[in-house]
């Protein structure tokens, strides 16, 4: 049952706006990495080079489309192109919008790219997409990036704002755009080009420039091919000053090569003038955060006085924390997961197909499709919690060298079932369920207790390489774990894809490989649990970030295994809690 399947090109006149087709201090600025080598006839950037980087992409009906580039200004703060987001049909919609950082390649990601949603659009009030004024936008994200060796943020600019300070400097633009072949690059590439001054610009192309190049405008380029292109939008133009990077420019516009709506890169590249927006960005970074920047976004969750039906004193509890994840016993090891129970129309015995996991005394996490979805012959009756081998009465094992028996099993009536308003629409969509128990669990007992859910903002940050899945097999009786490689959402929409089946959200849906550690390929139950261990109230615990919701009906690596992803569904989960 869970293993069921079952560059648009903004052009105005003969300009191209550059959309692929369909922090201050020195803290700042800094390359953690050692030295290089987009951009229309550039050389690929080395991983960290440019670690400010960011690479925008929206969901669309069947795909995730790469539209433009950005810069990481502060953890939960992209700098981008107000053309980006600003379409002749109003502003994307930002639940579609997918913020990449850290990431050097386009078709094949790696462990160093992070992936967050965005929280909110702002693009300059004052920008027109028809002669490109203004063309800036800020992104506010809805959890804070993680720094590393390959992501950083960039320095605004903090000197002679005067444009002649930086004619025939030369600066660097990076981008995935359209390369030589005129094709998205699969790899980052970098290129150095010089600022030229306005009245050179104009009048290498008049009817191009004269009525569309503005004072908060600059051009740059050697027109001999090698340019910004479509998909470097949004991209910014940095410059070194003393061993630190600042943002002087975001690519914007350049004009068509011929009839098509391509860059032509014998022309110069305009740059949209972030040294003469530097109030306006610093405003808004104030007021989208609340005062500071730095300070998380989405803070719902983190106020809800709903938290306290959490039991987050004794939540996800790591029994076995001085030992590594994978030689930790399974015994006792992951006491939230359980098992549904169903009446099956015909049949003397319950049936269990799915998991639910405890999140609190009272209250479980199961998939939509395990309540919605089963055959009409299947009636949802209660949660048993505390097993370990199903084959057994009683569950006992060494545990460090003496024999330890698990206390006896709880099997609680369900009193109701919440399936998400909006599940399957689209299909797969929002799999998610909550059921209320009849009667408290006893969470004192060794074998029964609720695992973590993220409920702060740093928890939900969290963008780990691999999680621990728990479950039991569809053909088996004992609880198994195993380490499960996330998936980047873009390859995983394109495996997808020739099956007719969307990728909700990036940011609503986990992709991982089947089995990571183990040359058997287990496929667990439906709603089976992802986890990781992290920080809460000081202390390692356990934190649920997923439940299984489809997959492949074979083992196979070539299709990721997708599952609902916890977080944004936090508030949705606290809201439907009741004493």
């Amino acid at each position: 049952m869970a293993r069921c399947w079952s560059y648009a090109i903004a052009a105005v006149g003969t300009l191209v706006l550059l959309i692929a087709p369909s922090t201050t201090g020195q803290t700042c600025g800094r390359r953690q990495v050692d030295k290089m080598f987009l951009i229309h006839n550039g050389q690929e950037a080395k991983p960290g080079y440019w670690p400010w980087h960011a690479a925008l992409f929206e969901s669309k009906v069947r795909s995730f489309d790469y539209i433009c580039g950005g810069s990481i200004l502060d953890q939960n703060t992209i700098l981008t192109a107000a053309h980006c987001l600003v379409t002749p049909n109003g502003l994307v919609a930002v639940e579609r919008l997918s913020v990449q950082v850290g990431r050097n390649r386009f078709l094949k990601a790696d462990k160093r790219g992070q992936e967050h949603e965005a929280h909110q659009l702002i693009p300059h009030p004052d920008f027109d997409i028809n002669d490109f004024a203004n063309d800036i936008a800020l992104i506010k994200l809805a959890t804070d990036i993680t720094y590393t060796d390959y992501v950083q943020p960039v320095c605004l600019w903090n000197r002679d704002t005067n444009l002649q300070s930086i004619v025939g400097m030369k600066g660097f633009i990076v981008g995935f755009g359209f390369n030589e072949k005129d094709v998205v690059s699969d790899y980052l590439k970098d290129a150095e080009i010089p600022v030229v001054d306005s009245y050179t610009c104009i009048n290498s192309n008049p009817d191009a420039f004269s009525f569309k190049v503005k004072p908060e405008m600059y051009c740059a380029g050697n027109r001999d091919g090698v340019s910004a292109c479509n998909g470097d939008s949004g991209g910014g133009m940095v410059f070194n000053y003393a061993n630190v990077w600042y943002i002087r420019g975001l690519v914007s516009f350049i004009p068509l090569r011929g009839q098509e709506a391509i860059c032509d890169p014998n022309q110069y590249t305009v740059f949209t003038d972030v040294a003469k927006y530097l109030s306006w960005i610093q405003k808004n970074i104030r007021q989208a955060i609340g005062g500071s920047t730095g300070v998380p976004v989405h803070t719902s969750v983190d106020r809800n006085p709903k938290l306290r039906l959490l039991n987050l004193d004794v939540c996800g509890t790591n029994r076995y924390s001085n030992t590594r994840e994978f030689d930790k016993q399974v015994f006792l090891g992951y006491p939230w997961m359980g098992l549904l129970e169903y009446a099956v129309e015909g049949e003397r015995e319950r049936q269990t197909v799915c998991h639910g996991t405890l999140i609190s005394d009272r209250y479980v996490l199961t998939a939509g499709h395990c309540v919605n979805s089963l055959p009409r012959r299947y009636r949802l009756t209660a949660a048993r919690f505390g097993d370990f081998e199903l084959s057994t009465s009683r569950d006992c094992a060494a545990v460090n060298g003496q024999q330890e028996c698990a206390p006896p099993t709880q099997v609680i009536r369900i009193e109701s079932a919440i399936v998400h308003q909006n599940f399957n629409t689209p299909k797969y969509a929002n799999d998610i369920a909550l059921l209320r128990l009849r009667e408290k669990a006893i969470i004192t007992q060794s074998n029964v207790k609720p695992i973590c859910l993220p409920v702060t903002n740093d928890l939900r940050s969290h963008k780990p390489t691999s999680y621990t899945l728990t479950g039991w097999p569809t053909n088996g009786n004992t609880l198994f774990r195993s380490q499960r490689e996330v998936v980047d959402s873009v390859e995983c929409q394109a495996n997808y894809t020739q099956h007719s089946i969307t990728l909700e959200k990036t940011f609503r849906q986990i992709c991982v490989k089947q089995d990571a550690h183990s040359a058997a390929c287990h496929f667990p139950k439906s709603a089976a649990a992802l986890q990781t261990v992290q920080k809460l109230q000081g202390d390692d615990r356990y934190v649920m970030h997923g439940l299984l919701s489809y997959g492949p009906k074979e083992c196979t690596h070539a299709y990721p295994d997708v599952y609902t992803y916890i977080g944004p569904y936090m508030d949705w989960i606290l809201n439907n809690m009741n004493e």
